[in-house]
């Protein structure tokens, strides 16, 4: 990846942003993760619109992971979790990389930001369902804790992506994004003799 300075100043202006927003949510979280595990859950996919919102608008690699170290210099320093915000913030941008990489960044489907959310939030709610002691709930909870994640990772990607087109259209990012999906040429039409 050519990394360019405006590329890594919109990295960084993202990432900050993502971190101002990302402040009130790891402070909310922390005081409501054991008491209301649920209402914690709803609120997981606030954490990945920063990093869904630059891969969108971007569409280049590594994006993600820059944002989410500019956006750990602000809540490492202003919330409860401080420095393991790096490894959260750092987690979940390079799950929302990873499908992009196996296509080696060549397409750039709504609908692949979308597997790539749902399966984090899948894998994302085994680990937290131990953390929070949702494990010994009954299996119909489990269940809902699972889905609830799932659901607010869906619902904050559907945000990331439309923020990302509309601050698009603006034009703003002309030049230093990259295409959305690569397309075939079409062959040319020979005349009829």
């Amino acid at each position: 990846m050519k990394t360019t300075t405006r590329m890594l100043l919109t990295c960084a202006a993202i990432g900050a942003a993502g971190g101002v927003l990302l402040i009130p949510a790891n402070n909310i979280a922390a005081a409501i993760s054991v008491v209301m595990p649920l209402a914690y859950a709803a609120m997981t996919g606030i954490w990945l619109i920063p990093f869904v919102f630059v891969l969108a608008l971007l569409r280049r690699p590594g994006v993600a992971i820059l944002a989410a170290l500019f956006a750990s210099v602000i809540t490492s320093f202003t919330t409860v979790y401080g420095a393991s915000s790096l490894l959260t913030n750092l987690m979940i941008a390079i799950a929302l990389e990873i499908p992009f990489a196996i296509s080696l960044y060549r397409y750039w489907r709504a609908w692949v930001f979308y597997v790539g959310a749902a399966v984090f939030g899948l894998l994302y709610s085994f680990t937290a369902m131990a953390a929070l002691g949702v494990d010994a709930w009954s299996v119909p909870m489990q269940a809902t804790f699972v889905l609830v994640i799932i659901a607010s990772e869906i619902a904050a990607t559907w945000l990331g992506l439309l923020l990302a087109r509309r601050v698009e259209r603006t034009g703003v990012v002309r030049g230093l994004a990259r295409p959305r999906a690569a397309r075939p040429a079409r062959p040319a039409k020979v005349p009829a003799a």
